[in-house]
């Protein structure tokens, strides 16, 4: 197994970290989505109105944290339940309050895989995010 492939799961546009594994995160937005799982996509679909989720299962209020991926040097979006929302707000909160920089991570409480962000105070300095056009790129 080579070592790109081995971290595809930390730079994918929906990370997922295994348990242990950290990723540095710099948040960009927060947006509000009604979620549900398409049986015939066979992938969470995510929609703005109730209407539109008649061939859906399992819908859900969820809410999509827009961020800044430091692995992957791209933008990504986190899922979140509006319990994870409160504890991201809380390191935000405390973000603001003391610098740093947030990390995301994952852990197996019970049977349930939850989604935890913890402040780093002594991170290494980053450079600013930029914008990059694909026509820049090209």
């Amino acid at each position: 197994m080579s070592l790109k492939r081995s971290k595809e799961h930390l730079t994918a546009y929906f990370p997922t970290p295994y348990e242990g594994e950290e990723i540095p995160i710099y948040f960009i937005d927060l947006e509000e989505k009604i979620a549900g799982w398409s049986p015939e996509l066979k992938r969470t679909i995510y929609v703005d109105d109730i209407v539109d989720t008649e061939e859906l299962k399992r819908v859900r209020d969820v809410t999509l944290l827009k961020v800044y991926n430091w692995f992957s040097d791209s933008e990504g979006i986190i899922e979140l339940s509006e319990s994870e929302r409160m504890q991201f707000e809380d390191v935000m909160d405390e973000l603001v309050k003391n610098g740093g920089e947030i990390r995301y991570i994952r852990k197996k409480i019970g049977g349930k895989t939850i989604k935890l962000f913890r402040l780093e105070k002594n991170a290494p300095e980053r450079g600013n995010v930029k914008e990059k056009l694909l026509a820049d790129l090209l």
